[in-house]
């Protein structure tokens, strides 16, 4: 039986830097799904923001939304990129040369202030969050604006319902951590209590996306693997009965959707990476018989996850948020 891999404290900002920097050497996140893009790229432009300006898209990664941000801001905007792991920083330098990409700390940014600061999934996996929100904070001018993008623990979506539905759903003693997190999230926070932390600094809440509410969560769910399916909806930790049956219920479900879909998603995923492994040809030469079949329930739930976008965005039952906040020069 292998030996399980040891919980690293993600608080604790030296575990943090080694962690990710193994990530980012091995290929984490290195594309998006363009769907994902669009969408980003659209809720920018619609902030209204100056012509000219200078943005920071702050835990950048390897840099493919810190390109997004410069297509979506008028062309007067100043565009760069800061991460904690040089590998990210070193990946995103070379793939998107339009931008300008620096390690979190670097010299070069201590006394630089930027108009807009851009984070999309930083703050659910950040070691400590009250410095984190110093260090935007530090690094923006009195008058700005801010764009989170990350995990909500608002309560009505699907992620949160099924939640309910499990003894373990949701772990108040770290940060209303949903059950299911990667490791690398450490907390889940809700439209109250961000507006509240970043009320703290002065910023007002001017605009509030979101998104998964229902079918975009059946979307995620569907496009994972099997054992995160068997684990969403294992009925042995069912609060009641009730709940037990409604476990069974979806588990029936979300597998004859995942077995409809799952073809189309191992080869559009596999086709997208920049970097093959042998294990993405495997994947391909496996699921492409299988393609033509697949590929009309995949585009379907793709449809009605981005039609649940178009028509309840400004719902607050989502389980992933866009808020956008904005600070006001002091008056003397």
């Amino acid at each position: 039986m292998p030996l399980q891999k040891e919980k690293i404290d993600l608080h604790d900002k030296g575990n943090a830097v080694e962690f990710y920097q193994e990530r980012y050497a091995n290929g984490y996140i290195d594309e998006w799904p363009a769907e994902r893009k669009q969408r980003i790229f659209e809720v920018i432009r619609s902030l209204e923001l100056p012509s000219t300006g200078e943005a920071l898209d702050f835990g950048c990664g390897n840099g493919v939304l810190t390109d997004v941000l410069r297509q979506a801001l008028p062309s007067g905007w100043n565009v760069y990129g800061s991460d904690i792991s040089a590998n990210a920083i070193a990946n995103a330098s070379e793939r998107y040369p339009e931008c300008t990409f620096l390690v979190a700390g670097d010299r070069n940014f201590t006394y630089k202030k930027f108009d807009f600061l851009f984070s999309h999934h930083v703050l659910e996996h950040v070691y400590d969050l009250p410095q984190i929100l110093d260090e935007i904070d530090a690094c923006l001018k009195e008058e700005s604006s801010i764009l989170h993008i990350l995990p909500c623990g608002n309560e009505g979506s699907l992620e949160h319902d099924i939640c309910l539905l499990r003894q373990d759903g949701v772990d108040r003693s770290i940060e209303n951590r949903f059950f299911f997190e990667e490791e690398g999230h450490i907390r889940r926070l809700d439209t109250a209590q961000l507006s509240g932390l970043c009320a703290a600094k002065g910023f007002s809440l001017a605009k509030e996306y979101y998104s998964h509410q229902y079918h975009a969560c059946i979307d995620w769910f569907t496009r994972s693997w099997p054992s995160f399916i068997l684990q969403l909806t294992d009925p042995a930790y069912a609060v009641s009965p009730e709940a037990q049956k409604s476990l069974r219920q979806w588990r029936y479900k979300l597998f004859l959707l995942w077995t409809l879909r799952i073809p189309a998603v191992v080869v559009d995923q596999s086709l997208s990476k920049r970097k093959k492994t042998p294990r993405n040809y495997l994947l391909l030469v496996l699921g492409l018989p299988l393609y033509l079949f697949s590929k009309p329930a995949d585009t379907y739930l793709k449809r009605k996850a981005l039609e649940e976008w178009d028509r309840r965005k400004t719902d607050r039952a989502g389980s992933e948020m866009y808020l956008f906040f904005k600070r006001p020069a002091k008056v003397n």
